[in-house]
């Protein structure tokens, strides 16, 4: 049987969370724990409901929804918390809100176009903390993008620090390797290779493996 999944919905219209309560409810391992219009719900609340996975439409009363994640995750760092994953909703399907999504924090967006099972599908694969999908399928379609050359030397500056193994993970990762791909390759343990990810992120101060995933991209890592 497949592990509980905790589900929160907030924001939309009541008829368009009831459509997706309804979907959810067909799969017996997706529970929804909140549901929510999002008005009067702030960011620090939010921050206390345990959950695995949250749908947050990306229109909320007065704000964005990708201002409110930022929030969430100033608030998680100062508190010493985390959260679970995060989608954000909209209507149509468009590639760059599911990029300003991922720079927010996100995993991905999801779409009403796309359809329920999509909404599924995407809530099944961000329940795995170490998510990347969406920016792994993303890549292939961004042009490079400059970057500033104190932001370059702040990011050679960071690598520089890592240990030989350590650096080669982090190639792999630049490879769009697995996490055991990247074991097998170095000879370390698939948890080395996570918490090495994670040590990076947080040289460069980044909250979620696909900001650092897009942070490589844009200095031209992915290129090596």
């Amino acid at each position: 049987m497949a592990k509980e999944i905790r589900v929160a919905l907030v924001g939309g219209s009541e008829a368009l969370r009831k459509s997706r309560r309804d979907i959810l409810a067909n799969a017996s391992h997706l529970k929804v724990v909140h549901d929510s219009d999002g008005f009067g719900l702030t960011p620090e609340q939010f921050v206390e409901i345990t959950f695995d996975v949250a749908v947050i439409e990306l229109r909320l009363e007065g704000q964005s929804a990708l201002d409110y994640l930022k929030s969430m995750y100033v608030l998680a760092k100062i508190q010493r918390q985390g959260f679970g994953r995060v989608l954000i909703a909209s209507q149509f399907s468009d590639d760059a809100l599911r990029l300003h999504a991922i720079r927010a924090g996100a995993v991905d967006a999801v779409f009403v176009s796309d359809g329920m099972e999509s909404l599924l599908s995407k809530i099944e694969q961000s329940f795995d903390e170490y998510s990347d999908f969406a920016m792994r399928e993303l890549i292939p379609t961004l042009d490079r993008q400059e970057v500033s050359t104190s932001d370059f030397q702040m990011i050679s500056v960071a690598l520089d620090t890592l240990e030989e193994k350590e650096s080669f993970i982090v190639r792999g990762f630049c490879e769009l390797k697995s996490d055991s791909e990247i074991a097998s390759d170095v000879h370390v343990t698939k948890l080395k290779v996570r918490q090495t990810i994670a040590k990076v992120q947080n040289l460069l101060s980044l909250d979620t493996r696909s900001q650092l995933l897009l942070k490589m991209f844009e200095i031209g890592a992915l290129a090596l």
